[in-house]
């Protein structure tokens, strides 16, 4: 019997093609979609998942409250703050601390740069990273390194790596290591990345003071023992800080810091390790919104939803085609359920091809999704039961919706009226009116967060940021070289070439530059009895004329003065001071010799637009301690200035890599979230607006074949072509109105929403909304007026004939 019904089912739509085709094209297009979002929002959501006591183990970091309520979280530790945690809080089982960056190591002839982390030797035993080879106890010894299957091939060239001896570049120094051990290589949703793990001491080992408790600068983790709660870790922890930040909490009373719920100015508070990935405090990996995958998943859900709705849609469309069909059946004696069970099953057809086809453009599509959107996803998560229960339970759903509706309502026509000829679906046009409005207020809704994404986009990449950025190379000394040495002579090298306008160096990039290096580095101390806190940069002379950085008072690090005790400080700096001339002003911290203000500088973006200008302090910095050199060039030819400096640096260090990269690149590189969030949003955008299309010009179809006979009379009685046209078109086009009305505030409040993450962001202008719905009209006239042109010139004669 049931074989009897799908192969009743396929015939019918055989005979109804075209129909059937913008079912299927839609259906595919839509699970295609949702699976392809499906799978990058699983991915997001399954961060660091793989770790067997995940909920035990969390992050720590600092809250310091200051005055007027507000609160300053920050997840840079001191080096001491770990085994202290570990002796005097009962709540901690392991404490691990985590640094790194990206290093040169070297083995014989091969140079590369790898992902360095310096762990404490319980970090294995905290996270699941399994060492498969050597020795698990490596990182119990600061001359030992353990590394990944992937690096040990690169360096190696499938060699025994273990014992061998590798040298990575420290502090500007080469230092020797022996591989101890091979581990697997880190998982893709992993929150920790790295290529070398080595031992947390030797970090220990480079400090001037490693005791110090201002030198915050690392990540610290912790595993709680099996009963213990973050709430009571935190509670604990309240007597270390007390105890070990007297004076600084002092300070922060006296300078007037509101205190917390609990009475606290200083206080540890907890990350998950499953919130890392969605924690911008965190400073581990590459954090995003939470709301990231949700909008994932929303997109995916909207697509579906449309797809669906042209379903529907056709389906109560084509009743009016098959109420003899019905009719017949009725009086044979067919019961509501057969009727509903044989219309059900022509949408499960339908569905099936729709998401077997899917499944294959999913594969072919998927490298380009991958390359647009920063993924490296392969079609093997399909092997996850998870994933699989859920496309299954997403299908099930979705066949029953789309096929469910139209099948219970057709199935109970009046088997009178039917045969009668005078079958009416005053409800069921009710209910398409509906549809077609939810699926237009999801396409107004996506132009209208499209367009105010690509506003703020463009403002982010093109607002001045009080640097100059368009002229300016940078390019991180690596490699086997010493810093020194390399900005010696590469300034010598690029003295009087016509590109090259000026060099300096720094210790910190601006922006995120293709080592992937973002950082800050923040002080904070007592000037005149009031708090200050700043952020620190490092830099060599001619700082401020590589950048085009403007000169308020005071002067720059010059080579005929003695400049190794004197800073240059920004606007907001001189402001936090409180000095209207802060020009020879002294500033002392962490009980070292004072320093001397020389200069100050107009206040420029250092930082992303995520965040306001902070206090900053320029201090000159030895060459032999910089990690990032600055070129400016000439702007007429930037190319051609960025191959003469890659050839003179390739020179220099030939066995280093080539990394330079322009400032207005690393500044687009910090908006890597916003650009992948808009580039889902564009082409969800157009995927909804198509399907909307496709399913209104089918409906568009049906309604003008139910009116050829008023069509015909109105045509006979005079009636123009336009006049038939304007007609057919406003009731649609009023639907796409009313659309807009509902989406328009909607889509204001959710883009004001997001543009709250920004410091510096566009107004909303009410011309975005009126150029949205503009869009939503044009595009539904011209999908509804080739049907109604035809309809409008044909011959009334023959219509009225048909009919």
């Amino acid at each position: 019997m049931f074989r009897n019904y799908l192969k009743i089912a396929w015939r019918n739509l055989g005979r109804q093609k075209v129909f059937a085709a913008v079912n299927i094209t839609g259906m595919t297009v839509a699970f295609c979609a949702a699976l392809l979002l499906g799978i990058a929002a699983y991915h997001e959501w399954t961060y660091d998942n793989f770790h067997k006591d995940s909920d035990r183990l969390f992050q720590i970091y600092t809250e310091e409250r200051l005055p007027g309520g507000k609160s300053l979280p920050s997840s840079s530790e001191a080096v001491p703050l770990a085994p202290v945690l570990q002796k005097e809080c009962a709540a901690v089982q392991q404490v691990a601390r985590y640094v790194g960056e990206v290093e040169n190591v070297q083995y014989g002839e091969r140079s590369m740069d790898l992902m360095v982390r310096f762990v404490d030797p319980s970090f294995l035993s905290m996270f699941n990273f399994p060492v498969l080879k050597g020795d698990v106890n490596a990182l119990h010894r600061a001359d030992q390194v353990l590394l990944t299957e992937k690096a040990a091939h690169n360096l190696f060239n499938n060699g025994n790596a273990i014992g061998k001896i590798v040298q990575i570049k420290m502090n500007n120094q080469l230092k020797p290591f022996t591989v101890g051990g091979i581990m697997a290589d880190v998982p893709g949703s992993s929150s920790f990345d790295f290529e070398i793990l080595t031992s947390f001491g030797n970090v220990i080992q480079m400090l001037d003071e490693p005791d110090s408790w201002s030198n915050e600068s690392y990540r610290t983790l912790i595993q709680l023992q099996k009963n213990a709660s973050a709430a009571a870790f935190e509670k604990q922890s309240r007597a270390v800080m007390h105890k070990y930040y007297t004076g600084r909490i002092s300070d922060m009373v006296r300078d007037g810091a509101t205190p917390d719920k609990g009475g606290e100015v200083l206080s540890l508070h907890t990350i998950p390790l499953r919130d890392i990935h969605f924690n911008e405090v965190s400073k581990i990996g590459s954090a995003i919104s939470r709301f990231y995958p949700w909008m994932l998943v929303i997109m995916a859900f909207m697509i579906v939803s449309i797809a669906a709705i042209n379903f529907i849609n056709l389906s109560m469309g084509r009743s009016f085609t098959r109420a003899g069909e019905i009719g017949l059946r009725k009086a044979l004696g067919a019961l509501r359920g057969q009727l509903i069970f044989q219309f059900w099953s022509e949408a499960f057809i339908i569905c099936s091809i729709a998401l077997l086809m899917s499944l294959t453009l999913a594969g072919l599509l998927l490298p380009g999704f991958n390359a647009m959107f920063k993924y490296h996803f392969t079609l093997n998560i399909l092997k996850d039961v998870r994933v699989i229960t859920g496309i299954i339970s997403i299908f099930l759903f979705v066949t029953l919706m789309a096929g469910g509706y139209p099948a219970w309502l057709i199935s109970g026509f009046n088997i009178v009226e039917v045969l009668k000829g005078k079958l009416r679906l005053g409800k069921s046009s009710f209910m398409r009116n509906t549809l077609i409005i939810v699926q237009f207020i999801v396409a107004v809704l996506l132009i209208s967060c499209t367009v105010v994404l690509w506003q703020q986009l463009q403002y982010l990449r093109s607002r001045p940021l009080g640097y100059n950025q368009h002229q300016v190379i940078s390019l991180p000394v690596n490699g086997n070289v010493n810093a020194a040495q390399a900005l010696g002579s590469l300034r010598s090298r690029l003295d009087g070439n016509p590109h090259v306008l000026a060099v300096s160096a720094s210790g910190m990039n601006l922006g995120k530059g293709l080592d992937g290096s973002e950082a800050n580095w923040h002080i904070g101390f007592d000037y005149k009895g009031h708090g200050v806190k700043m952020a620190m940069q490092e830099v060599s002379y001619d700082y401020a004329k590589t950048l085009d950085l403007q000169l308020v008072s005071g002067r720059d690090f010059t080579k005929g003065y003695v400049d190794s005790q004197v800073v240059i400080i920004n606007e907001k700096m001189a402001l936090q001071l409180g000095e209207k001339d802060p020009i020879g002003k002294e500033l002392q911290w962490d009980e070292k010799p004072p320093v001397k203000i020389v200069g100050v500088v107009k206040d420029f973006n250092f930082k992303s637009l995520h965040q306001d200008i902070e206090p900053l302090t320029m201090k000159l910095v030895p060459s032999l301690q910089v990690s990032y050199i600055f070129i400016k060039v000439q702007p007429a030819d930037l190319p051609g200035s960025m191959a003469i400096i890659e050839k003179v640096w390739k020179e220099i260090n030939p066995r280093g890599t080539f990394q330079g990269s322009f400032l207005d690149d690393n500044t687009n590189r910090m908006y890597k979230a916003e650009s992948r969030l808009a580039g889902i949003i564009i082409s969800s955008a157009v995927l909804a607006i198509i399907i909307s299309c496709m399913g209104l010009f089918a409906i568009a179809v049906l309604v003008i074949a139910q009116r050829n006979k008023e069509i015909g009379v109105r045509k006979i009685l005079g009636a123009s072509a336009a006049s038939i046209v304007t007609l057919i078109s406003v009731d649609f086009l009023k639907l796409v109105a009313v659309a807009i009305l509902i989406a328009t505030p909607v889509a204001w409040y959710l883009m004001n929403t997001w543009l709250q993450e920004f410091a510096y962001r566009i107004h909303i202008q009410w011309w975005t909304f009126v150029l949205s719905g503009m869009a939503a009209v044009i595009i539904a006239f011209f999908t509804i007026s080739f049907q109604s042109i035809r309809a409008a010139l044909m011959n009334p004669v023959k219509s009225l004939k048909t009919e």
